[in-house]
Order: structure tokens, then C-alpha cells, then sequence
């Protein structure tokens, strides 16, 4: 590719040709302030924010709007830029209520930010400010505080560019103008509708699971990937007190930009109510060496007589270790299944191409490339076996009933119901390892929660390689990592 040299700030830098001046400088370590723009969204250039001056040009020029040329001279911080930014500043604070201290924005918001990094002066605006709506509800999922709003069009250009709904709007005009949807119509079935809270540069669209719930700075911010679907959406789980009160996407242009769908926040949000729990035989509770040690001894007697079942919902790690037993017992029927299946009484968009794949499991990649052997538990001969060792929820109880059963799941199924031996497992956030997602790229996560009365597969699979004479690839996630 082409590329071009030109001086910032008497600093020179080779980037590109076409590449966005505001890029070009970001990329280079030179940060201009903006409001309107986002990497990921079509410039508008409407906030000025990013007024730059360029040697040759009589009038500032919008940063987010202008492509580099060879040999341009810019100039970003220059005493012209700052009055400009101060002013910009003062302008679009004029009709904002200043109520930071009830937004759910204040500590993450672009106007707070940058009013104290480049202004800081008292307002000299002392007439009435111009009353908007404080409480358009925009369906059940999100209010929008039209005093609050700098009418960036963000959100509109969101609606437009990623979930193409083009549900929003920006209606009336100067001090009046207010992004709006049309008459009777919600963002209820936008399945990218958060995408606008996300990006909103101020507190004007607020999502109604966090409003008001708990202050930004008190969130503990985890990297995480979606487990919702095999896209595998880079996330940030926000947590506190071992509760997580907002999902929010993490950067990654590879794999989901900066977006995520209402449907995989949701699946962090709201608790699942089937949780499984504790150590069991018999449907008694039981202490877990007590279960380690009866499921080994089982597993190690009857191998040639077991089917295993892989959880799509499992890590590589602990793919890695379960490969590890069955090859050292010598277990032959090896089964794969969809742990979680679209259903279209859930209202969850089946598939689109945006984001969401029709894969609504994490790491069904991680299993096949884990055990290429792998048949689909639909192909299961019931009668070759006496036992089965079922990996997380969604099996088919048609395919397995009437085999002694040992479960380990997160999940309490029909399946869990029957089965004689059971461990609670933990879902994604509760643990630490990599899901491969549906392109093959592979992605680490951190534990953001724990859980409660539940157990560690990655521990269980160790334990019960010990107990059968084996001795582990690894005991943590980076040692199994290492060992592949």
C-alpha cells in the first residue's frame, strides 16, 4: 500500500495514503479530542471537536474529515486550537443541565473528560437554557435524556451502519434539535440497540438494566469473550461484590469491532434459573474427593463401555485435559452435541451477518479440533454402551437414557435429573481459559465471578487424571497452554 510522509506538530510520520488525519495522529501517539467520531462509524464531522490547523489552509479543518496528503503540515496544539476547542466547548455546554453528579455517564464521559482537560472555564451563559424531554423511553431497553444530548448522531449512524434499522433520527433544528424515533416505534427489536448506549459521548441514552444501579469507578472491569454464540464477541464483564451489573464490548477489530449484540449482554445480565449445584450420588450430596475418587474407579472399569459427550461450552484447557483421560483410559465413544440451541420462542435472532452465527455455543470449534474423532451424539448406538459421561446441558435424552450416567454440567437439566452421578460445573465467567471461536482464532478470558457451590472442570479433569495414575499435561491454564 501506498504511503505518504507528513509533519504533526514538527513530529514526521509515514502512514498510509487515505488514512484519516485524526488516525494518523492517534496512531502516531497525538490524540485530538472528538465527540462525533468512532473509528468504526462513517465520519460526520458536526461536533468541530477536531479542528485542527494545516500549513496553507486559511480556516481549521476537521481532523475526522480530512485524508493525509504527502508533505502536509499540521498543527494541533497551537494557541488558535486550544481557543477554538475552549470554545466549541463552551458552546456545546450552553443547553446541558450539568447534572454529572446523578449521570450514569460521570467518569467515563467524553464532554466531562475533555471540558476539564481543555477548558475548565466558568460558563458565561446566564439566560434560560432550552427545556427538553428528560424521559423519552426508547422501548424497554433504553431512555434517552434529550437534555443531555450533543447530537453527535452517533446513535443514529449506529442504526444505520451496524444493526441497519434505521430506527433513529435527528429531528428540529439548532438549540432544538433531539434524536427521536419515529411515532409509536421502540429499539425493543433492534438486536444491536446497546451498541447506542455504548457509544453515546455523554449521558443522553442510558441503559435501563444500569441506570442509576452503581458508579462506574466502582466496577471492576474483567476481559472476557461472549459465550452466547461462536462468534466469540471480545467483552468487558463489570463487576462488584462478586455481581456483574454491566456487559460491554472490548475493542477487537478481527472479530466484533466495537460491538456486541443485546442478546449476549443479556445472557451475562440476567442469572440463569437452573443453576446446578454441589457434588451428588444417588442424588445424595457427597464430599468431592468422595466423587473424584467413585467416578475414576468407574471410568477406569468400564471405559470400553462408556460413550463421552464434550461440552461446547468447555475451554480448550479443559478440552485438553479430557482429552488426556479419555486417551489414557482408552475410551473409543467419543460424542460431540449442541449444547444450547436456537429456539424462537426466546426472541434471540437466529442468525444475521453482522455478529450473531447460528452456532449458539462458544468453543464447538475448540471440541472438533480437540477430537477430530468426534461423531455427533445423533449418531450415537445406544446399545454399545452401559455408561456415558455427559458434559455440560443439551443432550438429547432420547440418545442416552436407560445408561448410567454422570454428569457434569453448569446447567440442571432433564439429564441432570436422571443422572447417578452428578458435579456442578461453572459457566464462562466463573473461570479462566481460551474458547476457539467459529473463525479459528482463539481467544483468552479471565474469571469474573465465583461461583457458588460449583467446581472448576480444569481442577476435576486434574483430579481424576491423578486418581487413574496419570499424571496431568498441566495444573493451570497457561501450563496446559504451553503443553499443547
Amino acid at each position: 500500500m501506498k504511503e505518504v510522509t507528513l509533519t504533526v506538530d514538527g513530529k514526521e510520520i509515514t502512514v498510509p495514503a487515505g488514512t484519516l488525519l485524526i488516525d494518523a495522529c492517534e496512531a502516531n501517539g497525538i490524540y485530538i479530542p472528538r465527540f462525533c467520531y468512532h473509528k468504526h462509524l462513517f465520519p460526520s464531522g458536526n461536533c468541530r471537536m477536531c479542528l485542527v490547523m494545516i500549513e496553507k489552509n486559511p480556516k481549521p479543518q476537521p481532523s475526522c474529515m480530512t485524508p493525509v496528503v504527502e508533505g502536509m503540515a499540521v498543527h494541533t496544539n497551537t494557541p488558535e486550537v486550544a481557543e477554538i476547542r475552549k470554545a466549541i466547548l463552551e458552546f456545546v455546554l450552553i443547553n446541558h443541565p450539568l447534572d454529572c453528579p446523578i449521570c450514569d455517564k460521570a467518569g467515563e464521559c467524553m464532554l466531562q473528560d475533555q471540558y476539564m482537560e481543555f477548558s475548565g472555564d466558568k460558563s458565561r451563559f446566564n439566560e434560560t437554557k432550552v427545556a427538553k424531554e428528560k424521559l423519552y423511553h426508547f422501548g424497554r431497553k433504553i431512555i434517552y435524556d434529550a437534555e443531555r444530548c450533543i447530537t453527535c448522531s452517533r446513535c443514529v449512524r449506529i442504526t444505520e451502519e451496524v444493526s441497519k434499522t434505521n430506527k433513529l433520527g435527528i429531528v428540529e433544528r439548532g438549540d432544538r434539535s433531539y434524536v427521536a424515533l419515529a411515532h409509536g416505534d421502540t429499539l425493543d427489536d433492534d438486536p444491536y440497540a446497546y451498541c447506542v448506549v455504548d457509544n453515546c459521548p455523554v449521558g443522553a441514552l442510558t441503559a435501563k438494566y444500569f441506570r442509576f444501579k452503581e458508579r462506574v469507578w466502582y466496577l471492576h472491569k474483567t476481559p472476557s469473550v461472549c459465550a452466547g454464540c461462536s462468534r466469540g464477541c471480545n467483552i468487558w464483564i463489570e463487576t462488584k461484590d462478586n455481581k456483574i451489573y454491566r456487559v460491554r464490548p472490548r475493542e477487537n477489530d478481527a472479530v466484533n469491532k466495537s460491538w456486541m449484540c443485546d442478546f449476549g449482554r443479556e445472557y451475562y445480565i440476567l442469572p440463569p434459573k437452573n443453576r446446578a449445584s454441589g457434588a451428588k450420588i444417588n442424588h445424595y450430596a457427597v464430599d468431592y474427593n468422595k466423587f473424584v475418587s467413585e467416578v475414576a474407579a468407574l471410568l477406569k472399569e468400564h471405559a470400553a463401555e462408556t460413550a463421552f459427550v464434550a461440552s461446547a461450552y468447555a475451554t480448550n484447557e479443559e478440552l485438553a485435559l479430557a482429552k488426556q483421560l479419555v486417551s489414557h483410559l482408552g475410551i473409543k465413544g467419543i460424542f460431540h452435541k449442541k449444547d444450547r440451541v436456537w429456539q424462537e420462542s426466546s426472541g434471540e435472532v437466529k442468525e444475521d451477518d453482522i455478529l450473531i452465527k447460528q452456532d449458539k455455543t462458544p468453543n464447538m470449534a475448540g471440541v472438533k479440533k480437540t477430537f477430530p474423532e468426534a461423531k455427533d451424539i445423533e449418531d450415537m448406538v445406544i446399545s454399545d454402551f452401559k455408561y456415558a459421561f455427559v458434559w455440560g446441558p443439551g443432550a438429547p435424552l432420547e440418545k442416552i437414557d436407560g445408561l448410567n450416567l454422570i454428569v457434569l454440567s453448569a446447567m440442571a437439566d432433564q439429564i441432570w435429573e436422571k443422572a447417578k452421578y452428578n458435579l456442578a460445573g461453572r459457566i464462562s465467567s466463573e473461570k479462566h481459559g481460551s474458547f476457539t471461536n467459529f473463525n479459528g482464532i482463539v481467544q483468552n478470558f479471565r474469571r469474573a465471578i465465583k461461583g457458588d457451590n460449583n467446581y472448576d472442570e480444569l481442577t476435576f479433569f486434574i483430579d481424576v487424571l491423578k486418581e487413574v495414575g496419570a499424571d496431568p499435561i498441566g495444573r493451570t491454564v497457561d501450563e496446559i497452554q504451553n503443553a499443547k
